[in-house]
């Protein structure tokens, strides 16, 4: 008896012993499947000022913070250069407790245990570069006692005030206090004075310039740094101010 023959299946049937395709499984996202020709979605431009206003007022603040710490380098600065012995009129200076013609007699109101610096002071152009007593100033105190101003201030300062220009040359520590008669000895420079003055510390004026060094360095760096801040800020603006109009449009 012949079999009947088996009937064929439908169009799209895996043949058999094929693997069955798997049917979606209720409640699980199935990703879509990019067929070729489907047009991508466009990226999401951020439009958000968030990031650049906060850069921008950064930079802003460390420009700020530049200007004053530029303010008081400079007037660290100033206050390493300038001088309280001589004004720029040529007039005794608040710190001078003493002066005097170079050759020439003056007293002083000295203090014991007080060391004092004895400056030389010149008109510029009236003389050598560098001018100089010709003898150490001379002391007489109280008691009687000469003392001879021949040691080393503790810094060796030059300035140029107005039309005068100054030197410190010697230092002495007075012995006593009281009123002291101050010999002073001609100088190879024509119309020459004699200032005394308390000795400038060695520490403070070595503190002063160091931190007005410090301050240069630091306001370039936050100048530099706060300028970075800026600039990119004000372009990342720009950037995203151009999202938010083509969002927009």
């Amino acid at each position: 008896m012949t079999a009947a023959p088996t009937p064929a299946p439908p169009p799209g049937t895996p043949p058999p012993g094929a693997p069955q395709p798997r049917s979606p499984q209720p409640g699980i996202h199935q990703p879509a499947i990019h067929q070729p020709g489907t047009p991508q979605p466009a990226p999401v431009r951020r439009t958000s000022l968030t990031g650049p206003v906060v850069t921008t007022s950064l930079g802003v603040l460390v420009l700020v913070a530049t200007l004053a710490v530029g303010l008081l380098t400079v007037r660290a600065f100033v206050g390493v250069l300038s001088t309280d012995v001589l004004t720029s009129s040529g007039a005794p200076g608040p710190d001078v407790v003493a002066d005097a013609d170079a050759p020439g007699m003056t007293t002083a109101e000295l203090e014991a245990g007080q060391r004092y610096a004895v400056h030389l002071a010149w008109r510029d152009g009236s003389g050598p570069a560098d001018p100089a007593l010709t003898e150490d100033v001379l002391l007489q105190a109280p008691s009687g006692a000469v003392l001879a101003a021949d040691g080393d201030p503790a810094v060796d300062s030059s300035f140029a005030v107005g039309a005068w220009s100054i030197t410190s040359v010697a230092a002495f520590t007075a012995p006593e206090s009281g009123t002291y008669q101050v010999a002073v000895p001609p100088a190879d420079v024509d119309g020459a004075r004699v200032l005394i003055a308390p000795d400038q510390d060695a520490a403070p004026f070595v503190g002063e310039l160091l931190a007005s060094i410090a301050g240069v360095f630091g306001v370039i760096l936050l100048g530099s740094f706060g300028t970075g801040l800026v600039l990119g800020g004000v372009i990342w603006w720009v950037v995203r101010a151009r999202a938010r109009r083509a969002a927009g449009a």
